[in-house]
């Protein structure tokens, strides 16, 4: 059985080596298919499926992604591009009839989909992220490789990721774009296996991507949009205290005690010599 790498709504830009599957009938489409449809595939036969920039316009995405599945080997990679769901120009864009976010994918699997962030969240109780506390039960089974956000300029460099985070969930405007990696799973298979693909740096993506993959550079000097100091208050009163342990106050001196003192006599002195003054009764 011949295995396939396919491009689902390949538009003008077909990914390498793949069969672009593609309404339009563009010079690169291998196959004119609309794929709200049934997919012209056989079972089992695709290793690679790429998905850029098009389930946004499918719809039904479930009954896609289900067609997606049925069409991949176990083990086979899927690569989703889509715009992200909190920008206010895409909330009302007609032509987007689905929205991405970092919660999706748990919908694509009956597992539960999890990544592993370096910094503690405020957001989390665990050093886990857990897209959805309770699993669903699904049909098809794509556990989560690798989800990346790309930002607005205006971002880029100023934050850490635990800050990026927060201003995702709290703000609109921050990310633009996501990228899931997902890994087909149709037969038993363990945890390390999963996470053996999710160590791979090797995960293929669009040539576009690179380009848009901007290094965070230091940019000492700019405002940041926001600030988030109201966000951490647990945090930042930690971190007060471990400040006050490591410094200790500084020690009066004996001769400011004695000054001290000193006032706080005069100060009595003047209050005790000092009587209220009565008021006379008139006769």
């Amino acid at each position: 059985m011949s295995r396939l790498r396919i491009d689902l709504g390949s538009g003008k830009n077909k990914h390498q080596n793949c069969t672009g599957i593609d309404r339009i009938a563009y010079p690169t489409t291998n196959i004119v298919h609309d794929i709200n449809s049934p997919l012209p595939i056989d079972d089992n036969c695709a290793t690679f499926v790429m998905c850029s920039h098009s389930l946004q316009y499918v719809d039904d995405l479930q009954q896609v992604m289900e067609e997606i599945y049925r069409i991949c080997t176990h083990k086979a990679i899927v690569c989703i591009v889509a715009p992200y769901a909190h920008v206010t120009s895409h909330m009302v864009n007609p032509h987007f009839k689905q929205l991405f976010n970092e919660h999706l994918p748990q919908f694509w699997t009956s597992q539960v989909n999890e990544i592993q962030i370096d910094d503690k969240s405020p957001l989390y109780t665990s050093d886990r992220l857990h897209l959805q506390e309770e699993t669903v039960d699904s049909p098809i089974d794509f556990r989560l490789l690798n989800m990346e956000f790309f930002y607005f300029p205006s971002y880029h460099g100023l934050y850490n990721e635990t800050e990026l985070e927060l201003l995702r969930h709290s703000q609109l405007n921050v990310a633009y774009q996501i990228m899931y990696h997902l890994l087909v799973v149709k037969q038993p298979i363990s945890d390390a296996e999963v996470a053996g693909y999710q160590s791979c740096e090797l995960l293929e993506e669009p040539d576009y991507i690179k380009e848009q993959r901007i290094q965070y550079q230091d940019q000492e000097g700019l405002e940041k949009p926001f600030y988030l100091e109201h966000l951490f208050p647990t945090s930042r009163q930690e971190e007060r205290e471990i400040s006050e342990k490591i410094l200790p106050l500084p020690q009066r001196s004996k001769r400011s005690e004695a000054k001290t003192g000193n006032r706080s006599l005069k100060s009595g002195r003047k209050s005790s010599t000092r009587s209220p003054k009565r008021k006379k009764k008139r006769l």
